[in-house]
């Protein structure tokens, strides 16, 4: 996708006149990159399809769109709690999700979350946005406003009053749009020779920063992390009657071959619930990051933010974080908090509480094979080189015999042989001093 995204561009930045060797667009008129028809008419009436969907007409140089906008007042509930709760402010940890966004001073101004739907799920060049949504909080109020394809004919107009709000916003919020909606989007702008105003935009993709709260780290139960997913168990929020994202593309060829505005109704719906829901949910993992694990009613966040605060350098938090998780019923996840916490333990000097952390994953039933082996080998070091324990090492390592095979038993086969010397020259030190 970046591939031909660059290669747009260089066409774009093409001179426009043969010969010519600046972009003097005196030399000629800009010549269009593509021609789209507008195949929907004249089954799609635009003023009809706007009135029914309670929206109005955007109108740009010979293009237009369908304009809908809805508002949620402070006190609207979305799921647990009211619109006003998922307020964002300046001291949100935004940095503690994606680093990346540290140099970023005002990214709180004026942030707008953003989804689109389209004809294809693939991407690729053929694919169009046919419907663009954003949504902002101001004085309180959470607006959505959603820019529709009547037919092909009006992206231009699509594309200018995406334009208009990504020029005033602060910080672009999507889920999953990294790798989906800016791609695309940056294709459409470049198609129709528009400069693409989310190339400076700072942007924060929502769904990394879900798999590190709610999904279940290197668990095989992993835990789904779809935005409709995390509606249901963090937001309590769920939806009837919606439109299955795989259906979206049929309803919308099926509304331009017949014009029936009812086909399509469900699909601004999903979006606008998709846009209601990612600020929904990207508001309750900042106060996450910000109250710590205490604030945390699963088991899954507080290893999530562990985590985080790991990462971020905040030792003190992660080892909270880690030990606060460690005591879930969910084995699996306590055995990776135990793991986590006894890593971080051993990275401070503090052996033996690492090793206290490693025992206790041992004793946990249903532990992932991998994080066991893990907590084998780490003590089995520990008896060997920390408690100089070479009995113990000796039991550890041949547990870890039993369950290896090739590179791995011959590691193993080493250990074992040098574990029996210093066994050896131990005993013999022993008859020598008794």
């Amino acid at each position: 996708m970046r591939d031909l995204v660059s290669r747009l561009r260089a066409i774009v930045r093409q001179p426009v006149g043969r010969g010519s060797s600046d972009l003097d667009h005196s030399a000629g008129p800009e010549r269009e990159l593509t021609y789209v028809p507008d195949v929907a008419a004249p089954a799609v009436d635009l003023d009809q399809t706007a009135a029914l969907l309670g929206g109005a007409r955007h109108d740009v140089s010979g293009s237009s769109c369908v304009v809908i906008d809805r508002t949620w007042e402070a006190h609207d509930w979305h799921g647990r709690w009211t619109m006003e709760a998922y307020a964002i402010d300046a001291a949100a940890p935004l940095a503690l999700f994606d680093p990346r966004l540290a140099a970023v001073a005002d990214w709180s101004s004026r942030i707008v979350f953003f989804d689109i739907e389209t004809t294809g799920l693939s991407g690729g060049a053929g694919t169009l946005p046919l419907l663009a949504g954003c949504g902002w909080f101001e004085r309180g109020r959470f607006t959505v406003r959603q820019f529709f394809l009547s037919g092909p004919s009006g992206e231009r107009a699509l594309l200018d009053g995406l334009a208009e709000i990504f020029d005033a916003a602060s910080l672009l919020v999507t889920y999953n749009g990294r790798t989906f909606d800016v791609p695309v989007m940056e294709t459409r702008w470049a198609f129709h020779r528009r400069t693409n105003p989310s190339e400076d935009l700072p942007h924060f993709d929502m769904l990394p920063a879900a798999r590190r709260l709610w999904g279940r780290g290197s668990s095989q139960k992993a835990a789904s992390c779809t935005l409709t997913s995390l509606e249901r168990s963090v937001l309590r929020f769920h939806r009837l009657g919606d439109v299955p994202g795989l259906e979206i593309p049929s309803r919308y060829f099926q509304f331009l071959r017949t014009g029936d505005v009812t086909t399509i109704a469900g699909v601004l719906d999903h979006n606008r619930h998709d846009i209601v829901s990612l600020a929904a949910v990207t508001a309750h993992a900042l106060r996450l990051g910000a109250e710590g694990p205490d604030g945390c009613e699963m088991s899954t966040e507080q290893l999530g933010l562990g985590r985080l605060y790991e990462r971020a350098g905040d030792a003190l938090r992660a080892e909270q974080a880690y030990a606060l998780a460690a005591a879930a019923e969910d084995s699996e996840i306590a055995a990776q908090a135990l793991a986590r916490l006894a890593v971080l333990l051993r990275r401070s000097g503090r052996y033996d509480e690492a090793a206290r952390a490693w025992q206790g994953v041992l004793e946990l039933d249903g532990s992932a094979e991998a994080v066991e082996r893990q907590a084998i080998e780490a003590l089995a070091i520990h008896h060997e080189h920390r408690a100089r324990d070479f009995a113990g090492a000796r039991q550890y390592a041949e547990t870890l015999r039993r369950q290896a095979s090739g590179l791995q038993a011959r590691d193993v086969d080493r250990r074992l042989n040098r574990l029996e010397r210093k066994i050896k020259k131990a005993d013999e030190a022993a008859r020598l001093l008794g």
